[in-house]
């Protein structure tokens, strides 16, 4: 600061610089502020997802597809808790209605007295009237490679348990909802040949995995970069905010100075650039009646703030009443 500046100018002078580093620094921490709560949302989001896939996986993990391979109809089924898993490679045969059989034992809660011609054959029982574990039991006993258990009378899949050492079962077991039965029992009803499908694992069983690695490598960097440009944006239009147009500090008023005209209090340098003025330099008055080159006021009010450097006064305000410096207007 030049030695002839005055008391309030020393002081409006350090104390611009001093707002402006609380500036950078405020603006630093926004944006450390704005990066911790996406980063907390995210991890939040992050965790919802993880859940929603560890419930999904739980689930999917006892869902399968009966595909009737002459149509390509599909049905979906549960895996029940006890029996040998499916492969990878699904599970063919054809399937056959117990009831086709031996009538009586639509449900297979015994043991079919009658051989079943086809080879590869998939038993197709009614729940109902027995336990799950001993339908699979008396269709294995009977030559069935599997069991499909049809329900009848509720909607909606259920996984099949058994109580007990359920070692002695070496054959799948699934099940299959009241829609699902209702439409494929027919079809192995009035079949002119046996009926073939095929037992596969869902394939929405393979996709979690997908899941969590599209998650794990892509989210964080678009979720950086989605913070990056919001940032960006609300920095920007806090910038927007804080300057002044082009056209209100193109109407401030100006004048030529001449040191032959300057009155003893009046201001000797711009306290923008710090340089004295010289006759026949351009200089921009301001509503509270501060001077300034006019290349300079005229890049701080457009690039900067709004307000006067020393008193704060804002510009695009002309009514409010001057703060600081009201009382001690310099000269024109």
């Amino acid at each position: 600061m030049h030695p002839r500046a005055t008391f309030h100018e020393h002081h409006s002078y350090w104390s611009n610089n001093y707002k402006a580093l609380y500036k950078i620094t405020t603006e630093k921490n926004d944006f450390i502020n704005f990066v911790l709560m996406f980063s907390s949302l995210f991890n939040l989001l992050l965790l919802v997802h993880f859940l929603f896939l560890w419930c999904h996986l739980s689930n999917s993990a006892v869902d399968a597809t009966i595909i009737v391979v002459a149509t390509n109809v599909t049905y979906q089924d549960r895996i029940a808790a006890f029996g040998p898993r499916l492969t990878d490679e699904g599970f063919s045969g054809y399937l056959v209605s117990v009831e086709t059989i031996e009538e009586g034992n639509q449900k297979g809660c015994s043991i079919l007295k009658k051989k079943v011609n086809t080879e590869n054959w998939i038993a197709l029982v009614e729940r109902g009237q027995c336990s799950f574990i001993d339908k699979v039991r008396n269709m294995q006993a009977s030559g069935a490679i599997a069991v499909v258990v049809g329900d009848n009378e509720h909607n909606g899949l259920i996984t099949m348990y058994a109580t007990g050492d359920t070692s002695d079962v070496k054959i799948p077991s699934v099940f299959i909802a009241q829609n699902e039965y209702r439409d494929l029992r027919p079809r192995a009803l009035i079949a002119e040949k046996p009926l073939e499908i095929k037992l596969m694992k869902d394939d929405l069983f393979q996709w979690p995995l997908l899941d969590v690695i599209i998650v794990v490598i892509l989210s964080p960097t678009v979720m950086m970069i989605f913070i990056y440009v919001l940032w960006r944006i609300r920095q920007r239009q806090r910038r927007k905010q804080d300057i002044a147009p082009q056209q209100v500090v193109g109407n401030l008023p100006t004048k030529i100075f001449f040191e032959s005209k300057r009155q003893e209090n009046d201001p000797q340098e711009c306290c923008i650039c710090l340089e004295d003025y010289v006759d026949e330099d351009e200089l921009r008055i301001m509503p509270c009646k501060h001077e300034f080159h006019v290349a300079c006021i005229d890049s701080w009010l457009t690039t900067r703030k709004k307000f006067c450097p020393i008193c704060k006064r804002d510009i695009c305000t002309p009514t409010e009443e001057t703060p600081l410096l009201s009382n001690q207007e310099p000269s024109p």
